[in-house]
């Protein structure tokens, strides 16, 4: 028994693979005993002689938790540290009578810090896909449970096999009777520690599931597959409210569907063919490009213990979907390993939509300006849709052309306009209220006894409006930069980052209580709400000035449901007017507006850009780019800002002459 082994007893250490396709598999010896000591033997097998008929195994997807071992197996007659949940996996799965084969990462691959080891480690990674699809299963290890998981995941099983409001009542009436006996708080729901597992959110199981030809969801002794599981997961977090579920379980399911779509392109691997001419496969490479790419913009919302994995824990997923990342390599610097990966995004797809993650608070600044920052969990900004630059691609070429020196992108495009001072427009705020802790209002400044909960969100609401309200009369005062007849649409279109957008009913209730107190709307129950505000709070009065109190005052019609129209009948849009104002917030969240005086056209134009931007910056069209880019020169190359708005050039306006023809080309080479 482990409980006897001394301290003098030997540590194991892995012996070194005989060929580059192998691997090793792990088997668990049975014991009947659930809490015995957990005894396990390694053999090295060659991938290629894995059979159905002779040599079989299960893959464990797991959280490793901690990096770091500190419980106790027997591995091969000798001492070896695994993590607690790596332990308790193996300990769930150990059958009674008979041998378990499995391939668990942190065991069957040396994890230990010297130079052989990590070379090992980095051939392992670029066999991972295999590994998986290899497999006879995969099984993801959701933890112990509790004692009503098992219940639970039956519960699970028939929603998930055939879902129906029958078997959502079942539910919860479950979770009400496990609330009655104490076991589940009243603002929880029992499905939180399944939907909500940290499996959900790790980078490596992205490909563990997406490769296996079997996959099962397992929890404590209980076990449904992965199929029914995300039917079941569909159902209960997009198309049933559930009030008690943690707004995790959103982002959980995003992750799921993420790994079945990428379980669909696996199975029907597309053309390596770059050059496809017919429309329908032209389409459907656009929307591979697209989702492929947001998969990696994604990523640094998943957490991985080394920084590096947030690429090599889908290399060899996108190595298979023909996008060719550079050998794995943990010891080159995060830096390169990034670059390395947006070159050969770049490459694989012909555009620059991966520029689009360089932008954010918190990215690395020793990076180079373009090189984004996947490590970073903040969420980068919101790109503008548009079509800039006539659907242009970046010239077939080579990693190597792209990327000929270490820190330099050479790509083709053309200045077309410089970035204005804003000054001569200091009545309006320019940079878009996204954060609280910055939110610089002088009214509520204290809490409010009970009247506000949560006075800096409240702040941020009004300061929003605040900025709404300026950049709406803005264009109605400003002739040279937008047409009388145009400023509802050009409005919008600021706010969506979209030049396509279209105005809906709820939209039009929105700007015409934006004009309070010129709006048809009743306001009267909001108005009493904020003096009720402007009386609890030790502000001077002279800090409530017309317009805070104004914009206050829609703010808390909105919040408070509490709008009117003008014969009195409740108005029954204030929510969908808020998820609209939280639809803007997205899509300026971290961004400024800015002025651009473009040379071809001779006139002054408005859009938005990443906060940063500074007068003097260049507006340039890049090949391959859907958007204006903003770029800062220095010496003769130049660094990234960021994507660009700009109302009236986002169509390919700017882009190429009457006859197609594309003037002005020159190479940046972007640090």
């Amino acid at each position: 028994m482990l409980a006897r082994h001394s301290k003098l007893e030997a540590t194991f250490h892995h012996r070194r693979l005989s060929s580059p396709r192998s691997i090793r598999l792990l088997r668990l010896l049975p014991s009947p005993e659930f809490q015995s000591a957990l005894d396990v033997n390694l053999t090295e097998v060659s991938l290629d002689a894995v059979t159905d008929d002779e040599i079989s195994y299960e893959a464990l997807s797991y959280v490793w938790g901690s990096r770091c071992g500190t419980k106790s197996i027997r591995c091969d007659d000798k001492l070896h540290l695994v993590t607690p949940n790596c332990q308790s996996a193996l300990r769930h799965l150990r059958l009674r009578d008979k041998n378990r084969i499995l391939w668990v990462d942190a065991i069957c691959i040396d994890q230990e810090n010297g130079a052989v080891s990590v070379e090992e480690r980095n051939s392992q990674v670029v066999l991972m896909g295999e590994i998986y699809k290899t497999a006879t299963r995969t099984l993801c290890w959701f933890g112990e449970g509790n004692d009503f998981t098992d219940e639970l995941m039956a519960h699970l099983n028939r929603i998930g096999t055939c879902p129906s409001q029958r078997g959502l009542k079942k539910l919860l009436l479950f979770e009400e009777k496990l609330r009655e006996e104490g076991l589940l708080d009243p603002d929880a729901s029992a499905l939180n520690h399944i939907f909500c597992h940290p499996w959900h959110s790790r980078i490596w199981t992205v490909q563990e599931a997406t490769y296996s030809q079997e996959c099962q969801v397992v929890c404590g002794k209980s076990s449904i597959p992965w199929g029914i599981y995300s039917a079941a997961a569909r159902f209960l977090v997009f198309e049933e409210f559930i009030e008690q579920l943690d707004p995790n379980a959103h982002k959980s399911y995003l992750g799921i569907d993420i790994r079945n779509v990428l379980r669909d392109y696996l199975r029907k691997i597309p053309s390596p063919n770059l050059n496809l001419r017919l429309e329908d496969e032209e389409d459907e490479r656009d929307r591979r490009v697209v989702f492929l790419t947001s998969c990696l913009s994604d990523v640094n919302q998943l957490q991985a213990t080394e920084p590096k994995d947030k690429i090599f824990g889908i290399h060899a997923l996108y190595a298979d979907l023909g996008i060719p990342l550079p050998p794995v390599n943990y010891e080159n610097s995060l830096s390169r390993v990034y670059e390395e990966a947006a070159v050969a995004m770049i490459t694989w797809s012909r555009t620059l939509k991966v520029l689009g993650d360089a932008c954010h608070n918190h990215r690395n600044t020793a990076f180079p300006s373009w090189v984004p920052d996947w490590s970073d969990g903040n969420i980068k900004i919101f790109t503008p849709s548009g079509n800039a630059t006539g659907g242009s691609q970046v010239t077939k070429t080579s990693s190597k052309t792209l990327n000929p020196r270490l820190g330099e992108l050479h790509v083709q495009g053309k200045v077309i306009g410089t970035v204005l001072d804003w000054k001569k427009n200091a009545s309006v705020t320019a940079l878009f209220p996204t954060h609280p802790e910055r939110c610089e209002m002088p009214i509520l400044t204290h809490k409010l006894d009970g009247l506000v909960q949560d006075v800096e969100t409240l702040r941020l609401w009004i300061e929003k409006t605040s900025f709404f309200r300026q950049l709406h009369n803005l264009l109605q005062g400003s002739p040279d930069i937008c047409q009388v007849n145009l400023v509802e649409d050009t409005f919008l279109d600021l706010l969506n980052q979209d030049s396509y957008s279209e105005a809906n009913e709820v939209f039009s209730i929105w700007l015409d209580i934006l004009k309070y107190p010129d709006t048809k709307h009743n306001l009267s129950l909001g108005e009493t709400l904020v003096e009720s505000w402007k009386t609890a709070d030790e502000s001077t009065a002279a800090r409530w000035t017309t317009e805070l109190t104004n914009c206050a005052v829609i703010m808390a019609s909105l919040l408070a449901d509490s709008v009117q129209h003008d014969d009195g009948r409740d108005l029954s849009h204030a929510s969908e007017i808020l998820d609209l104002i939280n639809q803007f917030s997205a899509s300026l969240a971290d961004k400024t507006l800015i002025l651009a005086q473009l040379d071809s056209f001779g006139k002054t134009y408005l859009g938005t850009s990443f906060h940063t931007v500074v007068a003097g910056d260049r507006i340039v069209l890049l090949e391959g780019a859907e958007w204006p880019v903003v770029l800062r020169q220095s010496g003769r190359k130049w660094r990234f800002v960021g994507p660009a708005f700009l109302n009236g050039i986002m169509d390919n306006e700017a882009w190429s002459d009457e006859n197609g023809q594309v003037h002005g080309m020159r190479k940046f080479v972007l640090v």
